[in-house]
């Protein structure tokens, strides 16, 4: 009898601490999807743009920045400041504004932002007059709520850069090109082309964007390909990870473009996809581009 009501007494006393356990691992579940979902969240808000900024070398390079603000005329004043010459937080990359330059107005026009600068925008070598209105364009045209840019000083249209003798449309955007390189021999078969050279610094990578004008008779896939094989020049900093030794095919069917490599090195597949894309995109209707190895997709990339 003793013996019988002892074991009653462990039966209960398990089924108590079973019971017991079920709640604490319930509680602990719910507490840990609660938490998941507030980090997913906060995760999700997070909003990325790029600025263009300076290097070394005196080109402009693209640089992760944090959007901060939800109206589109803060943004657009917060990358104004960001490109200011005395901004420090990008060394040794840096702005190109120049400092005393005062913005007197900004107005957006369904997908156009009219900035009125004073004229200390451009009170700048020659060399650089063309690059300072590049990074304000670049940056800008990064946010998704604008296409176009349009520049006035104290009031009046900046249709020409005076030092340079170079006249600008009236609406900005990436038709202007960026860093441009001109390996022009002949007016007959002129191509152009964007390509995406990898800047390192401090054992970190960034993309130097570079609209380039040459002469060739090949598609725009291969000059691309070909550009990336090769180096851009022996004075700059500018490199690719494609190797020479890579063999590429390529494939385009309607907006789809597939790359099919032979063999492709895992520590750089992001920087040699990344470069490929991004120059795909910004130089020919293509909306996707595939890559494969072995006949393996090892990646997908989608126009923004």
């Amino acid at each position: 009898m003793i013996k019988r009501k002892a074991l009653k007494r462990i039966y209960v006393t398990t089924l108590v601490l079973f019971i017991m356990l079920i709640m604490i691992t319930i509680d602990y579940m719910k507490e840990e999807k609660h938490t998941t979902l507030v980090e997913t969240e906060y995760v999700s808000n997070l909003n990325t743009s790029h600025l263009y900024l300076l290097n070394e070398d005196n080109y402009l390079v693209k640089v992760d920045y944090l959007i901060t603000k939800n109206d589109i005329k803060d943004k657009v004043l917060n990358i104004i400041e960001e490109l200011n010459v005395n901004n420090k937080k990008y060394l040794p990359l840096k702005g190109i504004i120049p400092s005393n330059t005062k913005i007197n107005s900004i107005e957006l026009d369904k997908d156009t932002i009219i900035l009125d600068f004073s004229k200390d925008l451009l009170k700048v070598n020659k060399n650089m007059e063309e690059k300072v209105i590049e990074s304000i364009v670049y940056s800008l045209i990064e946010l998704d709520d604008i296409k176009n840019v349009k520049i006035l000083i104290d009031g009046n249209q900046l249709n020409k850069l005076e030092k340079k003798n170079q006249f600008l449309p009236i609406l900005l955007n990436e038709t202007i090109g960026i860093n441009k390189d001109y390996s022009i021999t002949s007016i007959k078969d002129i191509e152009k082309v964007v390509i995406y050279y990898v800047f390192n610094n401090k054992d970190k990578d960034y993309y130097v964007p570079v609209t380039k004008y040459l002469n060739s008779r090949d598609s725009k896939v291969k000059i691309i390909i070909d550009s990336l094989k090769g180096s851009f020049s022996s004075n700059t900093n500018l490199r690719s990870y494609l190797s020479r030794e890579n063999n590429i095919d390529f494939n385009i069917n309607n907006d789809v473009l597939t790359f099919t490599f032979d063999s492709l090195n895992e520590d750089n597949l992001e920087s040699v996809t990344y470069s490929l894309a991004s120059s795909i995109f910004d130089s020919m209707d293509i909306n996707k581009v595939i890559f494969e190895v072995d006949s393996k997709i090892v990646d997908v990339k989608t126009k923004k």
